[in-house]
């Protein structure tokens, strides 16, 4: 194959990430000259690989897109390239919402859309439906996760988070709540905020005992509305809910996607950190570990009443038995 043919393809891969991350709302020639500061010509002229980008203007979209230039070079590796989003002060809890609602509004705006969700914990945007559950959890985050200094000798309550914090939690609910998504959930979802309840309850970190009633309400809630949607298949903002049991522990959150034909795997660890790849290879056998998980698992959305129940039913009871722990 001739060099320059090549350089063109491996080009038109990565000026394809760009477009499919900004979709056809905004002009992409328009939006390669803001950034590289060339003119609309120059970039039509980058658009068709007739100018090969130099490597200051890799760097300068890679650093706004966060593209994945390993994924190009070499989609087959065994060496993945992983796009890392720790949250501290540098990267707080307003900018790690944001983030989220970026990739839902992405995700809602396409045409072409795979979402696979492995949850071990609850989809964290459930949380998000009541605020006093998002102000725990944000609570609980900033607090023992990031160790926020502003957290450090503060307890629960309701308003404990900034209103726009709060507003944006609500927001990324809305958007989840109106995309697809097929989720594959085992009985261990609801364990890590039955422990954060106790163990925070125990610390003394709740100002009265009313409040944890409250928090183990809006989990209840939660049950029965993802049992209610899950019946119906749909969830509450209109998005198809396709709800598979796994008896099997699953070991971490991942969310597969397919988004306009362009892979991408989120892997939820440490809590609220993501790691985020659009690797081929990688997605491909992402894609095939979630096939082989959604094989071994019952679908209780839409169908199958009793296995629905029995799942639901067994939620609905750790709660129970969580809340009769209490002194």
């Amino acid at each position: 194959m001739d060099s320059s043919t090549g350089n063109t393809n491996i080009q038109s891969a990565f000026l394809g990430q760009i477009r499919n991350k900004i979709g056809d709302s905004i002009s992409f020639a328009d939006e390669l000259a803001e950034l590289l500061n060339v003119s609309r010509d120059s970039a039509y002229r980058r658009i068709r690989g007739e100018t090969v980008l130099s490597l200051d203007e890799v760097k300068k979209l890679y650093d706004q897109y966060s593209l994945s230039i390993d994924a190009i070079m070499s989609p087959n590796s065994n060496m993945v390239s992983i796009n890392h989003k720790n949250i501290d002060f540098h990267y707080s809890v307003k900018e790690w919402l944001n983030s989220l609602i970026q990739n839902l509004e992405l995700a809602k705006s396409s045409k072409d859309l795979e979402l696979i969700f492995a949850a071990k914990d609850f989809p964290v945007f459930n949380y998000f439906r009541f605020p006093e559950m998002a102000a725990f959890k944000l609570f609980v985050w900033s607090k023992s996760i990031i160790q926020d200094p502003q957290y450090e000798h503060s307890i629960y309550c309701p308003d404990i988070m900034p209103r726009e914090i709060m507003a944006d939690a609500a927001r990324a609910w809305s958007l989840y709540s109106s995309v697809a998504s097929t989720e594959i959930w085992s009985d261990e979802v609801v364990n890590s905020t039955i422990k954060q309840i106790e163990f925070y309850y125990e610390c003394g970190f709740f100002s009265h005992r009313n409040q944890v009633s409250e928090l183990y309400d809006c989990i209840l809630e939660i049950i029965k509305l993802s049992r209610a949607e899950a019946s119906e298949g749909k969830k509450s903002e209109g998005g198809s809910f396709e709800l598979y049991q796994n008896e099997i522990l699953i070991p971490d959150n991942t969310i597969y996607a397919r988004i306009q034909g362009q892979q991408v795997v989120f892997i939820n660890y440490n809590t609220m950190d993501i790691l985020t790849t659009q690797q081929k290879s990688f997605c491909d056998k992402t894609k095939v570990y979630m096939t082989n998980l959604i094989k071994n698992s019952a679908l209780i959305s839409a169908t199958a009443e009793k296995e629905r129940n029995r799942f639901f039913n067994k939620l609905e009871e750790k709660i129970t038995t969580s809340i009769n722990r209490l002194p």
